[in-house]
This record gives C-alpha cells, structure tokens and sequence, in this order.
C-alpha cells in the first residue's frame, strides 16, 4: 500500500542517516583523538621523512666550505613586527655569508613578499617546515656552506664587537658551542638526580664574579655544521621527540650530544665558552609572540628530567663545569 511504501521510504531514509552520522564522527574522531594515526603526529612523520631526503645532499663539501665567515640560521615565529630589524642587522653585518629564516609560522598559507623579496646584501633564503618545533633549528639545510653557523633567537640584537669576538673564539675551538648565556647543571647527592640551577632571578645565573658553568643556552650561540647532523639525524630519538613534545631543553640535549662526542673523541673537556655578550632584546616590545614562559610549572621539571634522560642514555652526564669567560 502507499502508507507501507511511505513507511518504508522514511525507514530507508532514516537508516542511510545513520549510517552518514557514525562515519562522519568516526572520521572526526581518527582525526581529532587518533585512533590510528593523527593529522599532526602525519605532518611530523611526513617532515621527518622530508628531513632524512636531506641528509645525503646537505653533507658539505669539506673542501669548499668556508671558515672566513657564518651561517645566521634562526627560527620566526608570530614576530613579523621585529622580523625586518633582525634581518637589517645581520643582512649588513660583514662575516656574514648567508641568512636561512625557517618560518615556522606553519599556520600562515604564504609568506609575505616584503619578506621574501627583502633588501638584503646578503643571501636569504626562507624555509618553510610542515611543524612548529625547536628542533628546526638544528636542521643542516643545503644552503649552508660554512662550518660556523650562528643559532640565533629572532629577538636578539647582539652587540657587533660581541658577535665579531664569539666568532673568533669559536674559529680558534670549533669542536665547541661559543655562545652568549651560560647555565650550570646540580646534583642532589640524597636523590641522585640531576638538576639545572632555577635562573628566574639573577643572582642565580653564573656571573664575572661566579662563572662556573655546564652549558650553553641557545638563544645566541655558534656551533659547527657537523654538530647540526648530528643533532637532526643522530641524537636519540626520544631526546628529539622530548623537544617536540615540551618545547623546551634543545639546549640541554645538543651540549649533552657535544660532551659525549668529545668524550668518545678522546678530548675530556666542557662542551662550551661563555663569551659576555651584550645588546638588545627585542621580545620586550615584540607585539606577537613573548617566547617560552619560565614561570610555567612545567619548565623546570622538564629541564631535570632531560638531565636525568641522558644519564640513562650514555650512562653518565656528559656535562662538565669550566670558569672560562670572555669578554671585551
């Protein structure tokens, strides 16, 4: 009859629905909570698989690279306001060879044409990863064709005569990280775990007065382009994957990394110089992004915890305390 068709019509419809609604939710929730494989754990997967493609063209030619001049390689992130006053800077500074920006605005469909298109006297090149991370910033693109690269904070302003002395030292000790902030590292005889110094204030931090160290932090350092392979396609996965996960402790685990080679290259020495060094910093009138907040509970315990993960892993701390300080 018409009214038992009808019945059966609206049932059809009704069944068809249904079954719509539960792929469409089952599709949202592999996508949203990863039942499988997430869309963000696919773009980390997908950029590492891009950065081992590199590996074999982004080994340098010994023969060809320069130690008369550096690389400036530094991250931007949510800074497009301060961006053009940290590219004058170092597009104008005489030992530079080549600026590499690595955008990791990864949220941003293009990257602007004031930018790409800038004034610069030097070379510039923009990378684009697929992922926001640390990580980036160790990774030895092909554009880089001196030993120094410089790993620079895209806040950061140096003082010429300062950036022109760390070169020089670290020209004269390549095998180590010559940079412009120290750290130093503890250990809790009752707990036997290692630890990092709280800096939040001051009179914490290593000084001219106290300047026993362990480490180098990031924020203005240079390092040698070998250190970069071996960061981006040696260091233990989980260290690479802890930096992913925190944002935090790229420093710890890249000076770790050099101590343990010096170590196994027969030379027992600090991983590191702390050059004093001066200048502006640009985070303060920054109208984007104010960087890592070390007030958040969880930054000091994860600093500890990366600590602890290479004393796991190479079965002692491969950090040592030096006194040395430089400065002009």
């Amino acid at each position: 009859t018409a009214k038992g068709m009808e019945r059966k019509a609206i049932v059809l419809i009704f069944t068809i629905t249904t079954l719509l609604i539960v792929t469409l939710l089952t599709a949202l929730n592999s996508l949203t909570f990863g039942s499988s494989t997430t869309v963000v754990e696919e773009l980390y997967e997908e950029q590492e698989e891009q950065i081992r493609l590199l590996e074999h063209e982004t080994w340098p030619n010994w023969a060809s690279v320069s130690q008369k001049t550096y690389t400036v390689l530094f991250l931007t992130y949510k800074r497009t306001d301060i961006l053009g006053r940290v590219l004058d800077f170092h597009c104008n500074f005489a030992l530079v060879d080549r600026v590499i920006v690595v955008w990791n605005n990864v949220d941003e469909p293009t990257i602007p044409k004031h930018f790409t298109n800038y004034n610069c006297s030097k070379e510039l090149f923009f990378k684009r990863p697929l992922v926001n991370s640390l990580n980036n910033r160790f990774i030895p693109y092909p554009e880089i064709r001196t030993e120094a690269v410089l790993i620079i904070d895209d806040d950061q302003l140096p003082r010429g005569k300062d950036l022109e002395l760390a070169f020089h030292v670290w020209q004269n000790s390549p095998q180590l990280i010559v940079g412009f902030q120290s750290r130093v590292h503890t250990y809790d005889s009752t707990s036997r775990r290692y630890g990092v110094v709280d800096t939040k204030h001051k009179s914490q931090r290593p000084s001219k007065e106290n300047p026993r160290y362990s480490f180098i932090l990031t924020i203005t350092c240079f390092v040698h382009i070998h250190y970069l392979h071996m960061y981006t396609y040696e260091l233990p996965r989980r260290f690479y994957n802890f930096v992913e996960l925190h944002n935090n402790c790229e420093d710890i685990f890249l000076a770790g990394m050099v101590g343990e080679f010096l170590r196994k290259s027969g030379r027992e020495q600090p991983c590191c110089i702390w050059v004093k060094g001066h200048g502006q910093h640009l985070e303060k009138i920054a109208k984007g992004f104010k960087g890592i907040n070390h007030s958040n509970k969880g930054f000091w315990p994860q600093r500890q915890q990366a600590m602890n993960m290479m004393v796991k892993e190479y079965g002692h701390l491969p950090l040592k305390f030096t006194n040395v300080l430089i400065e002009t």
